[in-house]
């Protein structure tokens, strides 16, 4: 593996970058004091949006930084597929908490964050790539 292939992309960096401030923005204060992953009355759905940013994040940082070797699909679908699919649901998600929270805290604001740029990375990616998803 030459050095190319370990210097990760800027669609890459964007995903690590969403995944991580997700996951910080996840531990604060989210809405009505309580946090997205261990608030009670916020699971799943908070929770799942997380859980996007950071599988993406694992995945891109797992095979750039510690060399494992994941398969090249899951279930037929493409990496750059299943980023794509995950960054526009945890986006889609963040922005819609955002419009149907009454009492917002801090942690939405940093879950759309990194939600937007995971998905502009998921983005960035096909175009990296040029796998023909998107024009």
């Amino acid at each position: 593996m030459d050095e190319d292939k370990k210097q990760p992309t800027p669609g890459e960096w964007a995903i690590m970058g969403g995944g991580g401030v997700m996951l910080i923005g996840s531990f604060l204060d989210f809405s009505y004091g309580e946090s997205a992953l261990l608030g009670e009355g916020l699971f799943p759905v908070t929770t799942l949006m997380v859980l996007y940013g950071v599988v993406m994040a694992l995945q891109v940082a797992l095979t750039k930084f510690a060399n494992v070797s994941l398969p090249d699909r899951v279930l037929s679908f493409t990496w750059e597929q299943v980023h794509l699919v995950l960054g526009v649901f945890a986006a889609l998600m963040a922005v819609f908490w955002l419009v149907a929270a009454e009492d917002k805290g801090i942690g939405v604001f940093l879950v759309l964050l990194g939600a937007g740029a995971a998905c502009a990375g998921a983005f960035i990616i096909q175009k990296e790539r040029a796998t023909g998803a998107i024009g």
